[in-house]
């Protein structure tokens, strides 16, 4: 017997109640652990009642009542989150198991003899912890992709005209940038190429174009990892740089599955006496409002809390009772949450002349990446790379210090047949907080230390330091030190001091000074006004002295919008070769984007154009686009023409003459609802559905059919033999159409989807018979009243 829930409106409910009255009013006695097992009893009492859990419902149950002491079922102590002690006693009746609430902490027992229920309260710790938590992102199935291939292209053409010793000289010039690329079920391959001096006049200057990069690449989203086939560059840990490189790379991809956090988020706890409303602040911002149960309770896999900071939980409970919890959090981006790993390895040549040549490929090597997170503060890592003739591995390390701050070390030993044995170090420290950010490294090599495609010597000590303090009254306060000594070229110290402040709403200064010494010297002091107006319009005005030497400006402009619209600047100034203005404007359209800038200065004029934008080719169309950067879809509306199309609540394209349309910017690996504008499709359009969700591949595309019901719409009275009109709530059908339709009063049916001439079949009392309709002339927005006609056949 676990629960009786009609016990109430039974008589003998009231009967058990009865027994209890007098066991309740007395104080439970703890039960010994070390007591023996109850005997079965002549007065053990079963106790059907109503349970209130510290004041909240816990439903109808049956308790037992043995010796004065009260017990409850396993599954009870389940359902109301309690935990009951190891080593309390239990006993046996009926074959089930029974604990006695007296060893809960806190137990005590209230009993109502009106409505025949008990209200049981116990301590907070008595509780399971409930987790608050935001689960992590689930990737959506992804949306088959469909064969696409598309082109993008930066064009500028530029005429400039100097004037030098009472000379002038013209010339202009054409320059590309441009991608091609295919994607499909099998991936995604792209080519990018530049054409430099393509319409030049100069004879020293020849028209070229070279190749960029050329990538394969195929993602298992199974495994959030990605394979690149062609050009690439490989991943680096602590210390390190990336090389441009031919050849083969598999790694851990964790953009695959968007919302997927990687780094350690803290964990808040907190304790709610009764029913409670939790609420989240970080670093005194509102993120999160829960309502919890009573007992203890924790907030974890909450994005909002990373860096470092301080989180506030405000627990309220019914009565308004509230709590403050403060602590304290510490994560970062370096740091991997517990037993995830990243990494990555890669074979193949060295890239050299990347833009200059073709395919210059040089040193063949073998690299690798991993990295452990071993718990929530300590990430480590091992690197290395080996060719013919040079070989290095190395290790590091991320981990939690005091004070909210992170730690970071690196050791990395390299032999090579040019420079023999080397070795690199690096130590830093980092504090990122809501005033507060301080950041100190130092790194060093020795000189035979080489690493794979970097030809230059590494310093032989180079250190950097930061503090930073910002204030909501006072503005925010930087100050940083860089220096580096080279072994051949020696010392170079750079100092840099930054303030910013409010002026009034909007409006901000910045007042900058640079030290620089050591193998080169100088001073610069600079200030920066920057005033935000309304309509993106920003005005801003500048003046900087360096090397006796003063320019200043003053500009305005306003941004071409994400979405269809105009832009422009416009700007006046000093600079070391005389005054100078310049001026431009911007126009983002739906096809790309085209700029005009001019500049005029005392020795030289110019004029550059730009255009900007993409081509796609997909299910046997082509459209032009802006430059294809993201995923894409095309949308299928058949029949009608010049209807928006759009998603994130903007209309981005439309359909074209055969109700098709392209629309770009979608997000990869992400539910996109692509909804139609229901305004702009004619009365006579029927869908199941404006909106339908796509989920593409990383520049991929999908196919979004929207399933319309063309035609038009009539309102048909239908008879029968007798001259009557058909009964309301008959069965109406299109013939080879699966929409059905109803008659209503005297025997009209309004029926949609219909041609020029049409079968209709009726059903009542399980017979049917079919006639034809035949609409008048009309445009697809007239609605024809038409009958009556005669459905023949049918008795009522």
């Amino acid at each position: 017997m676990r629960r009786w829930r009609t016990l109430r409106k039974h008589p003998v409910a009231i009967g058990f109640a009865g027994l209890c009255c007098g066991l309740l009013a007395h104080a439970q006695t703890p039960a010994s652990s070390n007591a023996p097992p109850a005997a079965r009893s002549a007065n053990d009492r079963l106790l059907p009642l109503e349970v209130f859990i510290n004041s909240t419902k816990g439903g109808v149950w049956t308790l037992l009542e043995r010796n004065g002491i009260l017990y409850a079922p396993e599954d009870a102590f389940e359902e109301w989150r309690l935990n009951h002690r190891p080593s309390a006693q239990d006993v046996d009746f009926q074959g089930q198991k029974w604990f006695p609430l007296s060893a809960i902490p806190g137990f005590e027992a209230r009993l109502n003899f009106a409505d025949q229920s008990v209200d049981l309260v116990f301590s907070p710790a008595a509780f399971n912890a409930v987790r608050l938590t935001q689960e992590s992102a689930m990737r959506p199935p992804l949306s088959p992709s469909i064969p696409a291939a598309f082109a993008n292209y930066d064009l500028n053409y530029i005429t400039t005209r100097n004037r030098v010793a009472g000379n002038t000289t013209d010339s202009k010039d054409l320059g590309a940038l441009t991608e091609f690329g295919v994607s499909g079920e099998m991936g995604l391959l792209t080519s990018s190429y530049v054409g430099r001096n393509l319409i030049s006049q100069d004879p020293t200057l020849k028209a070229s174009w070279r190749r960029l990069e050329t990538t394969y690449t195929r993602n298992f989203l199974d495994s959030n990892s990605s394979l690149r086939l062609g050009d690439s560059s490989t991943r680096t840990g602590i210390s390190g740089r990336q090389v441009y490189f031919g050849g083969i790379q598999f790694s851990k991809n964790f953009s695959l599955q968007p919302g997927f956090v990687t780094q350690p988020i803290p964990t808040v706890t907190g304790l709610s006496a009764a029913p409670s409303t939790v609420e989240l602040y970080v670093n005194d911002a509102l993120r999160q409002t829960s309502k919890v149960p009573s007992g203890p309770f924790s907030i974890d896999n909450f994005s909002a809390l990373t860096g470092a900071g301080e989180a506030r939980v405000v627990v309220r409970d019914i009565l308004g009772r509230e709590t403050v919890i403060t602590q304290s959090f510490f994560s970062n981006a370096n740091l991997l949450e517990e037993n995830l790993s990243d990494w990555s390895f890669e074979l193949g040549a060295v890239r050299r002349d990347l833009g200059i040549e073709n395919a210059d490929y040089g040193e063949r090597f073998v690299s690798g990446l991993w990295r452990q997170g071993l718990s929530k503060s300590l990430t480590v890592e091992a690197n290395g790379e080996w060719s013919k003739s040079l070989m290095r591995a190395g290790g590091g390390a991320s981990y939690e210090l005091p004070f909210q701050m992170l730690g970071q070390t690196a050791f990395s030993v390299s032999r090579s047949d040019a420079a023999g044995q080397g070795t690199n170090w690096m130590l830093g420290v980092e504090r990122s907080g809501l005033r507060h950010g301080v950041s100190l490294s130092a790194e060093g090599a020795s000189r035979g230390y080489r690493q794979i495609g970097i030809d230059t010597l590494s310093p032989r000590l180079q250190t950097t330091a930061s503090y930073s303090y910002s204030s909501d009254n006072f503005g925010a306060f930087n100050i940083s030190y860089a220096g580096f000594d080279n072994y051949d070229l020696g010392k170079l110290n750079t100092v840099s001091v930054n303030y910013t402040i409010r002026l009034g709403q909007r409006a901000a200064l910045t007042l900058s000074a640079t030290r620089l010494s050591g193998i080169s010297s100088g001073n610069s002091v600079g200030a920066t006004l920057i005033v935000p107006l309304e309509n993106r319009i920003t005005v801003a005005a500048g003046v900087t002295t360096r090397s006796g030497t003063t320019e200043g400006y003053v500009n305005a402009s306003r941004a071409v919008s994400a979405e269809t619209g105009w832009g422009w600047r416009t700007a006046l100034g000093t600079r070391a070769d005389g005054r100078y203005a310049e001026g431009g404007a911007y126009y983002q359209g739906t096809k790309g984007l085209f700029s005009a800038d001019v500049s005029n200065g005392e020795s030289q004029q110019n004029l550059r154009l730009g255009l900007i934008g993409g081509m796609v080719a997909a299910e046997g169309q082509v459209f032009a686009t802006r430059r294809v950067q993201e995923s894409f879809a095309i949308v299928e509306v058949p029949g009608y023409a010049n209807v928006g199309v759009g998603f994130q609540g903007s209309t981005l394209t439309r359909t074209n003459a055969d109700g098709v349309a392209l629309l770009p910017r979608l997000l990869p690996f992400q539910r996109n609802s692509v909804r139609l504008d229901p305004s702009e499709l004619p009365i006579s359009a029927e869908l199941d559905s404006i909106e339908l969700e796509a989920v593409p591949a990383l520049r991929g595309g999908v196919k979004i059919a929207f399933p319309v019901r063309s035609g038009r719409g009539a309102l048909i009275r239908i008879e029968f033999d007798d001259g009557e009109p058909a009964p309301p709530g008959a069965e109406v059908e299109l013939i080879g159409d699966k929409k059905e339709f109803f008659t209503a009063r005297r025997g009209e049916a309004f029926v949609t989807g219909l041609q020029a001439v049409n079968r209709l079949r009726l059903k009542w009392n399980g017979s049917d018979c079919t006639f034809a309709v035949a609409l008048p002339p009309g445009n697809l927005e007239d609605i024809a009243r038409v009958g009556p006609v005669r459905c023949s056949g049918i008795k009522r």
